[in-house]
């Protein structure tokens, strides 16, 4: 804080000066008096700014202190949010009003780390068998218990049908009086040393090969997975697209496919910011897989856009589920800043006929959703 400027240019002083000055004075006591007086008021007039002087260093620090304390004020009210994840008398885990998003905000801010979403191994699970991957790719068998065999030196005990013989024949050795039963000794302590080691060293590999194979496939759900909204990405909805022709080529079956678009989404993002549009798009996505049956698939196709397949399903019968989609996209109600966004959805329908490329079944379907949205939106268009 800059120490204040004493003025010299104040005016009691100034009169005092011109007093003094003057030679006409009626009394020479009355001008001492008179510069007694003025010395004091000067000497007043310095402790005066040396208070204000002091009072603005305590102003400051003052303020200081209390931005010092809005801003621990406003990161204890951000931390009170993210605090507790679990609960200590029921075990929950908290999963309301976008906590976790709320988390990885907090420690992007404050700690200056990724937060990384993890996958329980139930998910994971799920996951696989939705997308069609073995689950015996990402577990490994179990080895089988060793037999309790010897227990030598206090180790556990290891099982080799070699190591048995060579005891049995130091055994005998021993029994006989032969001279290389110390010498054979020596080779059986030496190997079963060696043993100890292999199988120490096999079952750190395995516990290696394990880890890498729960990492694989973590990699692999991530990898098909659309991190926002929890539906298949693109990479994966083409992959089931080809699996679902190459079924429908091979015996004669058919299927349906939908391709969905928010209508004036981006008037949401503008209006209440990107994150209340993730916000809709998560509902939108919760809402639509909620909607469909078990053997149906829904992905997040680019965007606001959301692919839609549904096996062995007629174009007449695609229709009604897609009525079903829309009905449920209307009621999505998303609570923000003290109100509710609310959205609809066009889409259009095609059916996959034989002879037909998905590219074309795509194309065909996307004209579609492209007219319903230039009819008005909040509807659907069949492909004729």
């Amino acid at each position: 804080m800059a120490r204040r400027k004493l003025s010299i240019d104040d005016d009691a002083l100034i009169r005092a000066g011109q007093v003094m000055a003057d030679t006409a004075a009626p009394s020479l006591d009355l001008a001492r008096e008179y510069a007694v007086l003025a010395a004091e008021y000067r000497k007043q007039q310095r402790k005066l700014h040396k208070t204000l002087t002091i009072s603005d260093t305590y102003q400051s620090r003052l303020k200081e202190t209390l931005k010092l304390l809005e801003d621990a004020s406003a990161k204890y009210r951000q931390l009170k949010d993210v605090a507790l994840p679990i609960c200590m008398y029921c075990k929950k885990v908290r999963a309301d009003n976008n906590y976790w998003q709320k988390v990885e905000t907090y420690f992007g801010t404050h700690a200056d780390i990724m937060f990384s979403h993890g996958i329980c191994p139930d998910c994971i699970e799920a996951a696989c068998s939705h997308m069609g991957v073995p689950l015996s790719a990402i577990k490994l068998p179990k080895a089988p218990p060793a037999a309790n065999l010897s227990t030598r030196r206090g180790q556990e005990p290891v099982e080799d049908a070699a190591l048995d013989e060579m005891r049995a024949l130091f055994d005998r050795s021993m029994a006989d009086g032969n001279p290389l039963a110390p010498e054979l000794d020596r080779i059986i302590s030496r190997y079963d040393k060696l043993l100890r080691r292999f199988t120490k060293t096999m079952s750190i590999s395995d516990g290696y090969q394990s880890q890498l194979m729960d990492f694989k496939a973590r990699l692999e759900v991530v990898a098909r997975t659309d991190l926002l909204t929890g539906l298949s990405n693109r990479w994966e909805i083409m992959a089931r697209l080809e699996a679902e022709q190459s079924r429908s080529n091979r015996y004669g079956t058919t299927f349906s496919l939908l391709i969905c678009d928010l209508d004036f989404f981006k008037e949401i993002n503008d209006t209440y910011g990107h994150s209340a549009g993730d916000k809709v798009l998560k509902a939108v996505a919760d809402s639509l897989r909620l909607s469909l049956r078990n053997e149906d698939f829904c992905g997040r196709w680019g965007g606001e856009e959301f692919l839609i397949l549904l096996p062995e399903t007629g174009l007449t019968q695609a229709g009604v589920v897609a009525e079903k989609l829309l009905a449920a996209v209307r009621d999505v109600r998303v609570p923000w800043e003290e109100r509710a966004i609310s959205v609809t959805m066009s889409a259009g329908v095609g059916e996959f006929k034989t002879g037909m490329s998905i590219d074309q079944c795509i194309k065909q379907v996307d004209d579609a959703l492209y007219s319903a949205k230039h009819s008005g939106r909040d509807r659907f268009l069949l492909v004729k």
